[in-house]
């Protein structure tokens, strides 16, 4: 049981630092205006981790790899809760475009990267 708990925190933390890491750049890179490109881009890389990760490690006995890839890394990499705030802030500000882009453009993309993640594992 320790074990695993220090292998998805050892995930986590990788996750965490990545997911600061390409969220910072992009909001540097957009001047900090503008889409979230920082959330989506680590939503759709985590789906595609976790479709990779979760088809590989269903077929082998691989349980080390799953809590660090899966749980702990794309568990802290990918935030569901930003994508709902900053879909949110478009809202309340009366961008309603950008609101209906950024919900359909992490959903669409989300979905499509599992399925990329499956496919690249077969």
């Amino acid at each position: 049981m320790l074990n695993g708990i220090l292998i998805v925190a050892a995930g986590a933390i990788i996750g965490a630092v990545a997911r600061f890491l390409i969220t910072h750049i992009s909001s540097e890179l957009s001047h900090h205006h503008g889409f979230p490109y920082g959330t989506l881009v680590v939503n759709v890389v985590g789906c595609v981790i976790v479709g990779y990760v979760l088809t590989w490690t269903a077929n082998h006995e691989h349980d080390r790899w799953r809590l660090l890839m899966a749980t702990g890394f794309c568990g802290a990499f990918t935030t569901f809760s930003a994508f709902a705030y900053e879909s949110m802030a478009y809202w309340h500000v009366g961008q309603i475009g950008a609101f209906m882009l950024n919900i359909l453009a992490n959903n669409v993309l989300s979905l499509g990267a599992v399925l990329v993640g499956i496919k690249l594992h077969r």
